[in-house]
């Protein structure tokens, strides 16, 4: 209803991300359970099971593992997110040797993606499966490097663009597999490299903007739900979201929840926004409850609102505090 931007009984709460804080909780690492579809699922149903979430953001922290089977080693040995260890190519001569195919084929992606599947057969009818995926801009960035990426903005746009369209396709070609399950009924992009901290606003219209609304007109021609992600201050861009078109856009505590119901309020449901480094992380459960009562007067009561972490979590946040932070689920 939320995302339809009508009001529900009561305003939907979640913990959007959390994958590495799950694998953690499990006593697992992302190395030992990464072949076997059936762990990586228990791992969030178990997640659900614990708190109850309105919404979950399955496959949160495996979204480094497709950049990994194009050729970037990576470090998966603990609970913390899978990190990279080099790029997979060194410039932008070298796309025409990156395979989708590739990594499809690999054993552990169709494992991943097989996940999902196994997530929806447990509790799809239950709680809403937003399966996530990092956006074109910022699988980019993991497959050539932060550094050159920016540098290719103002250096080698064309360029650059071949390889967004290509990170564009690799997405699509994952999640159409995952979208196949009658019960998952939408996914999320994230996109973290196109935060306000880090590029201006012209550049995310540019390179970041036209890749985004290129997936969320494909993931609503399937008639599913299409949410967005973007790290740090995208107030300057809110008014770029309407263009993008999605169902729902996730933003994290820096912007205003006033301000981004003024400019999205009714167009489009917004996610958010208590810090997950804050009071989330290292507080006290009251703190907790404290800034997401502040959320929830923020927006006031209108409709397209869920109450939820501005941006993906540590797996260290005590459990009391992520528990503060659902207890609304049961009071409003």
């Amino acid at each position: 209803m939320a995302f339809d931007l009508k009001k529900p009984p009561r305003v939907p709460v979640t913990l959007i991300g959390g994958g590495a804080w799950a694998v953690r909780y499990a006593g697992k690492t992302f190395r030992q359970i990464k072949n076997d579809p059936q762990q990586i699922a228990e791992v969030f149903i178990q997640f659900h099971h614990l708190f109850q979430n309105d919404l979950i953001w399955t496959g949160s922290n495996f979204l480094n593992y497709p950049v990994h089977f194009l050729g970037c080693p990576i470090k998966d040995d603990s609970a913390d997110s899978p990190a990279f260890e080099g790029t997979v190519i060194r410039n932008l001569d070298e796309i025409g040797r990156l395979s989708i195919e590739k990594v499809l084929q690999n054993p552990t992606m169709q494992a991943i993606i097989r996940s999902h599947h196994l997530v929806a057969d447990a509790i799809g009818k239950k709680t809403m499966i937003v399966p996530t995926q990092w956006a074109p801009f910022t699988l980019t960035a993991r497959i050539l490097g932060m550094e050159p990426l920016l540098i290719a903005t103002v250096q080698e746009p064309e360029k650059l663009n071949r390889l967004i369209q290509f990170a564009t396709e690799l997405t699509w070609a994952i999640l159409e597999r995952i979208l196949e399950h009658p019960d998952i009924p939408g996914a999320n992009f994230s996109d973290p490299v196109a935060s306000g901290d880090v590029v201006s606003p012209a550049t995310f219209r540019t390179f970041s903007a036209p890749a985004i609304r290129h997936l969320v007109d494909r993931v609503r021609a399937k008639k599913k739900y299409a949410m967005v992600h973007v790290c740090g201050d995208t107030t300057r861009v809110l008014n770029d979201i309407l263009e993008i078109r999605p169902h729902a856009f996730s933003l994290e505590n820096k912007v205003d929840l006033k301000i981004a119901r003024e400019i999205l309020g009714g167009k489009v449901c917004v996610a958010g926004n208590v810090s997950p480094t804050g009071a989330f992380l290292s507080g006290t459960p009251e703190q907790v409850r404290a800034e997401a009562q502040a959320c929830l007067n923020a927006w006031g009561d209108g409709a397209g609102y869920i109450l939820t972490v501005g941006c993906d979590f540590s797996k260290s946040v005590p459990l009391e505090n992520m528990k503060a932070l659902m207890s609304f689920r049961k009071e409003r």
